[in-house]
């Protein structure tokens, strides 16, 4: 009998983070060069970053806590383990409409 893979496959794992950063960098009104120099990388790491190529454990740390958020956040949920799961579409609609209210609010 063969176990299922339940793990999120890594690049939507990066890539979602990449988003999350961006978000909430653009969120805090912080460039890409600001982040950087406060994170002590450079700006190709955090354009890196964004797009989606990952991040050492140690520099996604430090970009939340210049960002102000916990860890946590930049993360896609743990219980969401497949992209086609319910909880993971609903989570990205909660994102969606979050985005929304944002861009209503200014």
């Amino acid at each position: 009998m063969t176990v299922p893979d339940v793990r999120t496959p890594s690049e939507a794992i990066l890539k979602d983070f990449g988003k999350r950063v961006y978000r909430e960098r653009k969120k805090n009104s912080i460039t890409q060069e600001q982040l950087a120099e406060q994170v002590l990388v450079s700006v190709d790491t955090i354009k890196r970053i964004e797009s989606g190529q990952g991040a050492r454990l140690d520099v996604a740390y430090h970009i939340a806590n210049v960002l102000r958020v916990p860890i946590q956040s930049l993360l896609p949920p743990q219980d969401c383990t497949k992209g086609d799961d319910k909880a993971y579409k609903i989570r990205a609609v909660q994102d969606v409409m979050r985005e929304l209210i944002e861009i209503i609010s200014k």
